[in-house]
């Protein structure tokens, strides 16, 4: 009878030893990925935001953020741009070190109370989603020469790009701001900052 236990409990270990050795073998750890390129720095900036008030560059240094380049009346691919900054607002609901801006190309229509309106329309959180205007040749510099987006000759004509910046300032990644593709795969490049 104690051999028959002895002979149970050595079936067992030795099932278990099995299963261990081929669970190591089969174990494929998760790929390293490759850090994620600088692509440029962003210059200091002093605009203007919802409330009427400087917001300047310094109060994103340190942070994760998302920037786009929009106008409150673009009726072309500004309102998915914005539904899917949205989605990014939602998908880091709960890190205060996360925060988006846009940016408007037509500041002589959109003002701090415009830009306030079109803020509340589209459910932005404003701790951390910012919307932001100055003047024009301010726009300009920091859209084409300071993100690398845009046109030089026409700041309407702007970039639909959504633009992750770590939080050293420097740009890490451009993203197609109309496709769900490339917005999912910049969640996961700002989750792994």
């Amino acid at each position: 009878m104690q051999g028959k236990k002895l002979g149970v409990v050595f079936g067992m270990c030795f099932v278990m030893f099995i299963g261990s050795v081929a669970a190591f073998f089969m174990y494929e750890p998760a790929p390293v990925l490759p850090p994620l390129p600088v692509l440029g720095t962003v210059p200091d900036f002093a605009l203007t935001d919802t409330d009427g008030k400087s917001f300047s560059s310094d109060r994103l240094k340190g942070k994760i953020w998302v920037a786009d380049f929009f106008f409150s009346t673009c009726a072309g691919p500004c309102p998915t741009m914005a539904a899917n900054m949205g989605k990014i607002q939602a998908h880091t609901k709960d890190r205060d070190d996360v925060h988006l801006a846009g940016f408007t190309v037509y500041p002589e229509h959109d003002t701090p109370e415009v830009l306030a309106a079109y803020a509340k329309k589209v459910k932005a959180d404003p701790a951390r989603w910012h919307f932001l205007t100055g003047p024009e040749e301010d726009l300009l510099y920091l859209a084409v020469l300071g993100f690398k987006v845009g046109d030089e000759h026409n700041l309407l004509n702007h970039s639909q790009k959504l633009i992750l910046v770590d939080g050293d300032m420097q740009i890490r990644g451009y993203y197609e701001g109309t496709l769900d593709a490339e917005v999912a795969e910049l969640m996961r490049d700002l989750d792994r900052l």
